[in-house]
């Protein structure tokens, strides 16, 4: 089976050339997009189609493509049984005429339909109306024929009641089948006008554009043409998004790693055979280069009265362009003998150099309308280092901090991340990239069983008559272990920073110890809780600066 490959930068060459020295025979093809490879902001798009062809010299035009697709990056590969050279290929932009026309049909004919019923309804209408008004004439004849007959003992009450009931009850089905006939009709008309609508649209929505690519082709040998044709076309992408379960014994963690693809080509895919890319096409091959630094010493230079003004009223503007700017940047098993949980078809993951492909197993159909379409891409057990983390000057709460390696082959791109403890939701966050073999934190919300207080005790304000003025605070944490088994609670609080020399801060009587006091001021305890500890620790805060002078951030 012979392989052929043509490459876009030889079409503009040959194809014409071709066209002037050969008669082509043009000859339209359906394709159908057959395998994507999707990346952060695009896509690459695959799609196929088989010919028989004699010997001569063909014109093979894939039409009805997007116009999205990027000129300079289709490319065509053909294989088969057939002796076949693949001389050039053009790309034409062309427009599809309406093929809504048969629509239009169809939903004309529903119209009349629904206007047929309606002129039913209106007839049924006036032949109540004509009862109802039969019915007003008997009404009134007996009105006169009883204030005649009343005189001389007739009609009778039974007849009277029979008389009424009759006129009653004659025209309250009346009415009751009026209102009904009302209602039918104003949904009749609701549809007829929505179906106009539907009409309106597909009358006039005009030509829609389109793209085609011509390929020539010469056959030497009657036989079998398969020809590929790819090319990139943005308004495509995918971004990971993440659930972490934690395991009973919390000493590993069961990560799902989902993709959400979506697109907005203009063309469905449907039964695509779809590889995901963390390659990053838009960044380029190469990285950027250096460029000379230049330095020298300013020289100033004498400004006019109204040069000054005019650097003075453009300074905001120019503010504003570069805030514009800113924000334009940042944008099988055996039989079990219990239920299991059913198992999650993965992704095969391939390691291309610079980058890593995650091919899903089964065909996926991904419309063009935006929306974000899920598929699993890979499931891993990660080891996990649990501890209790508590930040009672912020919160009451204790958290739990997990430290966990990534023992996945392929790193952990951004994304959201959900958190689960067995199946009770947590939270979620936002992941950073993390390496295959990289450690990370992950918080899997609160624990209720082991509690956190803090309080001031006291505030002590000294002023200094000779020395320095003084400020003196007091603070007690309690904490509480009401879980089964023993852990270790990290605690954090913070010393103030002082941003002048003349300002000291020091850490007063702590009744136990901190592990350790972090360059930016962070207090740390690592304190071990029995089950049913309670315990508490107090420390105190001195501030000491110049006398006759304010401090600020207190």
């Amino acid at each position: 089976m012979k392989i052929l490959r043509f490459f876009f930068l030889l079409t503009l060459l040959q194809l014409p050339a071709l066209a002037q020295s050969a008669n082509l025979k043009r000859m339209p093809v359906s394709s159908r997009i057959t395998a994507v490879t999707v990346y952060s902001d695009r896509a690459l798009t695959s799609r196929s189609t088989t010919l028989n062809l004699k010997p001569g010299s063909y014109l093979i035009a894939f039409e009805a493509l997007p116009t999205l697709i990027l000129d300079d990056s289709v490319r065509v590969e053909g294989k088969g049984t057939a002796a076949a050279t693949i001389a050039g290929l053009e790309i034409r932009r062309s427009f599809l005429e309406q093929s809504g026309e048969k629509k239009v049909k169809e939903l004309d004919e529903e119209i009349r339909g629904l206007e047929r019923r309606s002129a039913l309804l209106d007839a049924k209408k006036a032949g109540l109306s004509s009862q109802k008004a039969f019915l007003e004439s008997i009404r009134v004849a007996w009105g006169e024929r009883i204030s005649k007959e009343l005189a001389i003992g007739r009609p009778t009450s039974a007849e009277l009641l029979e008389a009424s009931g009759f006129v009653g009850a004659g025209v309250t089905k009346v009415e009751e089948q009026s209102r009904e006939i009302e209602i039918e009709k104003n949904s009749i008309q609701d549809k007829i006008d929505a179906l106009r609508r539907q009409r309106d649209e597909a009358t006039g929505s005009g030509r829609k554009e389109a793209k085609s690519v011509e390929v020539a082709v010469v056959v030497t040998h009657e036989g079998s043409l398969t020809l590929e044709l790819a090319a990139i076309i943005p308004r495509a992408g995918w971004e990971p998004a993440y659930d972490v379960r934690l395991a009973a014994d919390a000493k590993t963690a069961e990560l799902t790693f989902r993709a959400m693809v979506r697109q907005q080509t203009g063309e469905d895919w449907n039964n695509v055979d779809l590889t995901l890319s963390t390659a990053r096409p838009a960044l380029g091959g190469a990285p950027s280069e250096l460029r000379p630094w230049r330095i020298s010493l300013h020289r100033p230079q004498p400004v006019m009265q109204k040069e000054i003004f005019r650097a003075s009223s453009a300074a905001p503007m120019e503010a504003v362009k570069l805030g514009r700017m800113q924000m334009d940047g940042a944008k099988q098993k055996e039989t079990p003998t219990e239920d299991e949980s059913a198992a999650f078809e993965t992704a095969r993951i391939s390691d291309e150099q610079s980058s890593v492909a995650f091919h899903i197993p089964r065909p996926l159909d991904v419309p063009s309308d935006g929306s974000r379409h899920g598929s699993v891409v890979a499931i891993e057990q990660l080891p996990v280092s649990m501890e209790f983390m508590a930040i009672p000057k912020l919160s009451p709460y204790v958290f739990l901090k997990s430290e966990i390696i990534n023992r996945a082959a392929w790193p952990l791109l951004p994304g959201k991340v959900n958190t689960f403890v067995g199946n009770s939701y947590t939270g979620s966050s936002q992941l950073k990239k993390v390496a295959a073999g990289e450690k990370f934190d992950l918080y899997f919300g609160t624990d209720d069983q082991v509690t956190v207080k803090r309080e001031e005790l006291k505030q002590h304000r000294e002023a200094g008559l000779f020395g320095k003025n003084r400020i003196d605070y007091r603070y007690r944490i309690q904490l509480a272990n009401f879980r089964k088994e023993p852990l270790t609670l990290t605690l954090l609080d913070q010393l103030p920073l002082a941003g002048d020399e003349e300002i000291n801060v020091s850490l007063d009587e702590p009744s136990i110890k901190p592990d350790q006091i972090k360059s930016d001021g962070t207090l740390v305890w690592k304190t071990p809780l029995q089950p049913g500890d309670k315990k508490e620790l107090t420390f105190g805060i001195v501030v000491e600066y110049p006398k006759e002078r304010e401090i600020t951030g207190l």
